[in-house]
């Protein structure tokens, strides 16, 4: 008992010293990007997942357009693809300072 209790509250990795790192380690960080939509305030990423979906479904509807739909190899891994690059893609125009 006198063990435990001598290395937990001793020594230069003692548990009590450690409580700190997480204020510290985050101190950095600001706070979250939101956007004022119509009075209510939504996370940026949220807009930019709902333009990439958006531009995803008329990606897929300009390839039914010119009936191509069957050359999309894995359709729903295509149009996730797509939707994560432009999601990310807006992200970083608007959000990338």
């Amino acid at each position: 008992m006198t063990l435990l209790r001598s290395t937990s509250f001793r020594g230069p990795f003692a548990l009590w010293r450690l409580i700190p790192l997480p204020a510290i380690a985050l101190s950095g960080c600001t706070r979250a990007p939101l956007q004022d939509v119509l009075g209510s305030f939504f996370p940026s990423w949220m807009l930019c997942a709902t333009l990439g979906a958006v531009a995803a479904a008329f990606l897929r509807a300009v390839l039914g357009v010119f009936n191509l739909q069957q050359a999309v190899p894995a359709p729903m891994l295509t149009y996730l693809a797509f939707m994560v690059t432009i999601t990310f893609v807006v992200w970083l125009i608007f959000f990338g300072h």
